[in-house]
């Protein structure tokens, strides 16, 4: 029991800094383009930014193939300690890089070098849901799984509260933004710590001969667990980075203060909420409570997306409630799900691939997506397309698993 607790206590304050060094970015997006690529063009700035966003979750996949070898064959604990060093010496150099107007194109290279480590290095992170989940019985592994997606979001409201003190104490627009970036250094060595404290999954010490290329055995013999995986995956990824991300520029023009505020109290809610609906899904099946939450995102993205950008703060609250009903539906059970699809001995590999492909190419581009979609319709609404293209994804995929 008390092997247990430090394990989710551990998982939970490490997955929590990790997502704060990786939400720094995409929170502070607004800046980061007009600093490393400025243009005369203000969305033009930001839509370059956020495909440095992208670029980066587009080697989540290399990064979960890398630390899904490491993790099937040497140890998931080694491969979440070497992930976790990657992620905090990514994030703190990311402070010091000067601004375009000091280096020019070299400010920009950096920048993007930067990105793509930080890419790699949360492709590994994933596997910090089946390490979790192996320590579980099996009528808590969805609560279990849950703690992973909940540590994300704790993550991003603690990335959001730093960012908020640092407007408060220095000038921020000039420089005050780089200090969160100094801070997950401090962060950084926390977690390394922790995670170096920790023992071994009983399910992989079980293990007689853990395969010699995990990824090669995955694909060879679990091809439709992996696509079906990657399938559902796509719902939770796409709607937490449009929430977390885009969600935050469609607002910063309207009130950017109140926005800030929103966003932290219905993360929170979006925090507990995620919780419930695993335990739920341990009750009734994760089909079930997933199949919901797939459904509702059909119904009410596109109504979502005209109340928050209608400027009026009441109907702005009832975008973010409307919207992390779903996500936390989707959010609560989906890790427990993906990795009752893989055996023990290719499911680093299994669940880190799919997540992170899942990540890569539907989550991390959402925002980049969605500002490209607006661009050429001239209608910040129809962004809800793509929302409701990635549900319905999800709803094939799932349909595709036995009971």
């Amino acid at each position: 029991m008390q092997q247990i607790t430090k394990v989710v206590l551990s998982s939970l304050i490490c997955n929590t800094l990790l997502w704060y060094d990786h939400m720094l970015f995409g929170h502070l997006i607004s800046i980061i383009g007009s600093v490393f690529f400025p243009s005369d063009d203000q969305l033009i700035s930001v839509l370059k930014a956020f495909g440095v966003f992208a670029a980066g979750f587009l080697m989540r996949p290399i990064g979960a193939a890398i630390f899904g070898h490491i993790g099937d064959k040497y140890g998931r604990k080694v491969a979440l300690l070497l992930s976790i060093t990657l992620m905090t010496l990514s994030t703190v150099l990311i402070a010091f890089v000067p601004g375009y107007q000091n280096v020019g194109i070299l400010a920009s290279m950096l920048v993007v070098c930067l990105r793509l480590l930080q890419g790699i290095s949360l492709g590994g992170e994933a596997g910090n849901a089946p390490f979790l989940i192996e320590h579980a019985t099996k009528n808590k592994k969805g609560f279990f799984g849950s703690i992973e997606v909940l540590s994300a979001i704790l993550g991003s409201i603690l990335s959001l509260t730093v960012v908020l003190i640092c407007k408060k104490v220095s000038n921020f627009e000039s420089w005050g933004w780089r200090l969160p970036f100094v801070v997950s250094l401090g962060m950084g060595l926390i977690s390394i710590y922790t995670r170096y404290i920790l023992n071994e999954s009983p399910e992989y010490k079980k293990q007689k001969n853990p395969p010699k290329l995990p990824l090669k055995e995955l694909l060879n013999s679990y091809k439709k667990p992996f696509l079906i995986s990657v399938g559902v995956d796509i719902v939770e990824n796409s709607s937490l980075y449009i929430y977390l991300v885009f969600f935050n520029v469609l607002t910063s023009s309207i009130n950017a203060h109140f926005s800030y505020i929103v966003e932290i109290l219905s993360q929170i809610a979006l925090g507990g909420l995620t919780i419930l609906f695993a335990i739920l899904s341990d009750k009734i099946g994760r089909k079930k409570v997933m199949k919901f939450a797939f459904m509702a995102f059909i119904v009410v993205s596109y109504p979502v997306f005209s109340l928050i950008l209608s400027g009026d703060n009441l109907l702005t609250i009832m975008a973010h409630v409307l919207f992390i009903i779903p996500i936390a539906a989707s959010l609560g059970p989906v890790s427990a799900l993906m990795c009752g699809l893989f055996p023990t001995k290719v499911r680093y590999s299994g669940f880190s691939l799919s997540r992170n492909i899942a990540a890569g190419f539907f989550g991390g581009l959402a925002p980049f997506i969605c500002t490209t979609v607006i661009k050429f319709t001239g209608q910040e609404t129809s962004a809800s397309f793509y929302m409701i293209f990635c549900a319905l994804i999800g709803l094939v995929a799932i349909s595709k698993i036995e009971d």
